[in-house]
């Protein structure tokens, strides 16, 4: 149920999609593949002596200039783990990497005896003045007992550019983490979550900093998000924890530029 809550808030942002009635914000499509076959000197696991490696991602990528450079290097790190690279081609291009060790580029692989993948999908939505941009990543390692995934989510002030941090909308991180808390514990909207916590984590008075945040079309709320294994076992996937606005300006206060951001009926003073 939990994945389920988690999947209809991703169906939202999905089909929102990215709207280009604004001439300010356009996006085109990265796209592309790239095989291995991993070369082991003796036999590996199920007595294979290569397995092969396949990448592959489809990203929907802001055009040159419609959001701020620091906010690609944030982008470019979610999808490629790396902010110091001077545009998007040189990122993947050092992600997807030239022969190394024991791997030998190839066309295409044998997918039958198994094979380690690792895939990133990225959209976006966008309203008014916001855009957030949506990378979701799943990988399996050949071999390993289950596969990885993640959702990561960046969203960006076209008014000014920059990207949007949970420090630019509450004063105090400290009081946004035991708000977090209370939120696991006394909203309904979060019972999923409750239920599915590692036992350190029950009833505690204030939670990790989370992975990472988005705001929902209306905003009217803040969805905080917990990676795999971060506060609950794999099976119940990605934690995403509801902070309606108006609820948690009682428990933290809101910064001017949220205030400004949510409006004036979103919160209280």
């Amino acid at each position: 149920m939990k994945q389920l809550t988690f999947c209809l808030a991703m169906a939202a942002l999905l089909l929102a999609g990215c709207k280009h009635d604004n001439k300010e914000f356009k996006t085109h499509t990265l796209s592309g593949e790239k095989c291995w076959l991993q070369i082991f000197d003796e036999p590996y696991i199920f007595d294979l002596d290569t397995v092969g490696v396949k990448v592959t991602y489809s990203l929907q990528w802001p055009d040159k200039g419609v959001i701020s450079p620091a906010a690609e290097r944030e982008l470019m790190f979610l999808c490629f783990a790396d902010s110091n690279k001077v545009n998007v081609e040189s990122a993947i291009q050092g992600w997807i990497v030239e022969d190394v060790n024991d791997l030998q580029t190839v066309e295409s692989i044998n997918e039958e005896p198994g094979y380690s993948y690792l895939d990133i999908q990225g959209t976006c939505r966008k309203d008014s003045t916001l855009v957030t941009f949506i990378i979701q990543t799943e990988g399996f390692p050949f071999g390993a007992a289950h596969g990885m995934y993640s959702t990561d989510f960046l969203t960006v002030d076209l008014e000014t550019g920059n990207a949007i941090h949970l420090t630019d909308l509450v004063a105090d991180t400290n009081l946004l983490c035991e708000a977090i808390a209370h939120a696991i514990q006394d909203l309904e909207v979060n019972k999923e979550v409750r239920e599915c916590l590692f036992d350190e984590f029950r009833d505690v008075e204030r939670m990790p900093m989370p992975h990472d945040f988005f705001i929902d079309s209306t905003r009217s709320t803040i969805v905080v998000n917990y990676g795999l294994y971060h506060i609950a076992p794999y099976a119940c996937g990605i934690q995403s924890i509801v902070l309606p606005i108006f609820w948690l300006s009682k428990h933290v206060a809101l910064t001017p530029y949220a205030k400004r951001l949510f409006g004036p009926e979103s919160y209280i003073e």
